[in-house]
């Protein structure tokens, strides 16, 4: 019995040791855990008006909902960069610079990080290849370019509006490029011929119709710059925070938009698009031009219809999309000779749209987004960044 006794004490001593063996290998792994979310971490955002925003692992996760969904991040545990920054007030970056806590101070070119650039709830920065596990400040300079800005996808809808005699849409923010009046309007759209490339092309002779018509004026584009969400603007003239258009992949807003406005006016909008929408223009008389005679773009079947939209009766809103430099700049970069082909064609079909105008019209011609250089699988540019070869565009105002 004494010998049972004895063995049972050892068996419980033994389970006992295991059980604290176990216990304290838990306390260290939640310790560990904890020490990696980051508790207590402090950053400060500092706008580009010189505002300061501190955010903390507290209200880290409250961040999350006020910048939107990453689809491209892991969900609850990292966001992008860019979305903070833009929600701080950046609309252009030309260099992001991170302080540590130890006081040192790292410069980064924004448009080489942009696309990676990540925020995680522990506080871990992720630039490019470097792994930041804390900064005590986050600032961002804007390119001397952005001075020259003075218009917006935004004054697209108010400015045709008022060139027709009608009211802005209702959410629209922005006012009109100018006071001019005429009885029809040209809405000439320029897939993915961003500012820079603009300027680009203009100094190689590409585009003599557009050169001819003088300077544009500098615009802005709407992040992320992309087709929908420029549209979603350009026809409400309102920001993707009104219009409800926030990101990638919506194709539709229940915001009013000028077709809306128009239509209920009495007037008559025709939209000459390539072979799919890349949005929903409600109210509008779509004509899809698909790739008839198979030479690899939409431009020449959107010219054509176009031209028989005009010969038929120019109608009091005509909206025309170009698809080509943006189809040809994501295949093979923005700056390949299959891109300057596409401009070249683009501007050739915007002097015929030109010259077959009626009297009594007003064009309004201008890109949604720029586009970058990549190297990625199946294509070799890409848009969608904070940058001025994404963000800015080109807007003329021909009377």
């Amino acid at each position: 019995m004494i010998e049972d006794w004895l063995i049972a004490d050892l068996e419980i001593g033994r389970s006992l040791k295991y059980r604290c063996a176990w216990i304290g290998i838990i306390v260290l792994v939640c310790l560990t855990t904890l020490a990696g979310c980051g508790g207590g971490w402090q950053t400060t955002v500092v706008g580009p008006d010189g505002a300061e925003t501190v955010i903390s692992r507290a209200t880290w996760r409250d961040l999350r909902e006020f910048v939107g969904e990453d689809s491209d991040v892991e969900k609850d545990t990292a966001l992008l960069l860019e979305r903070v920054l833009y929600q701080h007030g950046y609309h252009l970056i030309e260099t992001l610079t991170v302080t540590t806590p130890e006081g040192t101070t790292r410069d980064y070119d924004w448009a080489s990080i942009a696309e990676t650039a990540t925020w995680r709830i522990n506080g871990t920065l992720m630039l490019g290849e470097d792994t930041l596990r804390r900064a005590s400040r986050i600032s961002g300079s804007v390119p001397k370019i952005a001075s020259a800005v003075t218009a917006s996808l935004a004054d697209i809808a108010p400015t045709a509006a008022a060139v027709l005699g009608l009211p802005a849409p209702a959410q629209a923010t922005r006012h009109p490029l100018t006071e001019a009046r005429a009885g029809h309007v040209l809405l000439l759209f320029l897939d993915g011929f961003g500012y820079l490339r603009y300027t680009e092309a203009r100094d190689a002779g590409l585009i003599p119709t557009l050169a001819a018509l003088g300077e544009p004026q500098v615009g802005l584009s709407e992040y992320p710059p992309s087709t929908a969400i420029a549209t979603a603007v350009m026809v409400t003239g309102a920001p993707p925070a009104v219009n409800g258009t926030t990101i990638r992949g919506t194709r539709t807003t229940e915001a009013e938009t000028l077709f809306d406005v128009a239509t209920q006016a009495g007037l008559r909008v025709v939209a000459v698009e390539g072979d799919a929408l890349a949005f929903n223009l409600r109210n509008a008389e779509v004509i899809l031009s698909g790739d008839r005679d198979n030479n690899g773009s939409t431009d020449d079947n959107v010219l054509a219809n176009t031209l028989a939209v005009l010969d038929a009766g120019m109608p009091d809103i005509l909206w025309v999309h170009f698809h080509g430099i943006d189809d040809a700049g994501h295949t093979y970069g923005p700056h390949a000779p299959e891109v300057d082909a596409a401009i070249a064609g683009v501007d050739a079909a915007v002097g015929d749209i030109l010259a077959a105008l009626p009297p009594d019209t007003l064009a309004l011609i201008f890109a949604d987004h720029g586009m970058h250089s990549v190297q990625e699988e199946g294509r070799l540019g890409n848009h969608g960044n904070l940058t001025a070869r994404d963000m800015l565009v080109p807007v003329w105002v021909v009377e």
